[in-house]
Formats: structure tokens, C-alpha cells, sequence
């Protein structure tokens, strides 16, 4: 020994280089921003369409009237049971649109006409297209209201002592409009109430009234 320390030399350790590493972390970052518009979309487009079954009650507001030649008006039943079957589009959260098949049901009433008594049946289908604005208070309530055109099938028919007359039937085109609330308990069910009004339904070989509905419903977003 010549009393000189020899150093030790220690092998560096293999690491990866600080280069590797940023880059693996900005590719996974790159890729969660990626992912992120697509996954928010999806979460956007879940629920958008929507079925929808309801009943509920229509009155014709002047259908008990007497008018022109009726003398007199009895026994008269101006509200009846309405169904309905729709389906939508929700656009986005304040805005979509609707359309669905709606009976009116049918109105009576015992008429007067110069001395001689006839019954008279009103019985009303529609078909409905409505734009619909709703304002979202929370994640399962909401407020809405809705206003489209609609087309009208009316048959009438007059029975004057136990015999049936003819039934005459029209159609034609007419506004619809209307408000209600609506909860979601789910993402995918939930309720509504609403109420609509249809102004002057009919022409005048019909007789026109204006209906008021109100009714209840259940929906289904898929």
C-alpha cells in the first residue's frame, strides 16, 4: 500500500431521462381533454327524446250556449275525459319540441228547436306539433310553457226522438297553447301537469267552442 486512497467509482443507475417523463404526463393530459368533450356530449345527449302518455278532463266553454234557433238547452255535459299519446325532442335545456295524438272526448246536450228536442253529440280528435320552452328549476323540476297548431277531426250527430241521425264529420287546422310543471324522479321518469287551450276549435257548420284541458302525465326520456 502506498498509502494513496483509490476512489471508488460508483456506476450511475439507469433512470429514465426528465424528457420521458414530461412527455408521458402531457400525453395522458392531452388525451383526458380528448375524452372530456366526448364524454360531456354523451352525458348531453342522454335523455334528449322522450315519450309521454296522459289523460285528464276538456271543457267546451260554450258548448252549453244556446244560439241562433235553439230555444232551450238541457241535460248539457260541456266536459269530458282526454287522452293523450306524444312524443319530443329536447333540443337543449330551455328549448325542444313535441308532437302527439290528443281526444277530446265527447260533449252532449239536449237542444230545443222550434218546439222539437234533439240531442246533439260533439266528439273532437287532434293531432298536435308544439314548440316547447322550459325553465329548469334544479335538476328535477321545471316550469314550461308550450304553443303549436294542431289538426281537428269533429263529428257530429243529432238523435231526435230515439232515432240517430247522420254523423258529419270535419276537420281543419287551429293554435294550441298551453303551461304546466314537470319532475323528473329519475334521469329517464317523470310527471307533468299542464294546462292547454284550444280558441274557437270548429267552423261554422260545427259550431265552434273554445276548450280549455287540463291533464296529468308520465314521461319517458331514452
Amino acid at each position: 500500500m502506498n498509502g494513496k486512497h483509490t476512489a471508488m467509482i460508483i456506476p450511475p443507475r439507469p433512470s429514465s431521462p426528465k424528457g420521458g417523463s414530461a412527455w408521458s404526463r402531457a400525453l395522458l393530459i392531452a388525451a383526458l381533454a380528448l375524452l372530456c368533450p366526448f364524454a360531456a356530449h354523451a352525458d348531453e345527449e342522454s335523455g334528449r327524446w322522450y315519450l309521454g302518455a296522459g289523460a285528464g278532463q276538456s271543457t267546451g266553454k260554450q258548448f252549453c250556449d244556446t244560439t241562433a234557433g235553439v230555444t232551450a238547452v238541457a241535460n248539457c255535459d260541456d266536459s269530458a275525459t282526454s287522452v293523450r299519446l306524444f312524443t319530443g325532442y329536447q333540443i337543449n335545456r330551455y328549448l325542444g319540441i313535441e308532437g302527439g295524438y290528443l281526444r277530446l272526448g265527447k260533449f252532449t246536450a239536449d237542444r230545443t228547436i222550434g218546439g222539437t228536442t234533439v240531442t246533439d253529440e260533439f266528439k273532437t280528435y287532434t293531432a298536435y306539433f308544439e314548440g316547447v320552452a322550459t325553465l329548469p328549476l334544479g335538476d328535477h323540476f321545471g316550469l314550461y310553457a308550450k304553443a303549436g297548431g294542431l289538426y281537428w277531426s269533429i263529428k257530429t250527430s243529432g238523435t231526435l226522438a230515439g232515432v240517430a241521425g247522420p254523423d258529419n264529420s270535419k276537420g281543419g287546422f287551429d293554435f294550441i297553447g298551453g303551461a304546466g310543471a314537470q319532475f323528473f324522479f329519475t334521469r329517464t321518469f317523470g310527471i307533468r301537469a299542464e294546462y292547454e287551450f284550444i280558441p274557437k276549435l270548429g267552423d261554422s257548420a260545427t259550431g265552434e267552442v273554445d276548450v280549455g284541458i287540463v291533464s296529468a302525465s308520465l314521461i319517458w326520456k331514452f
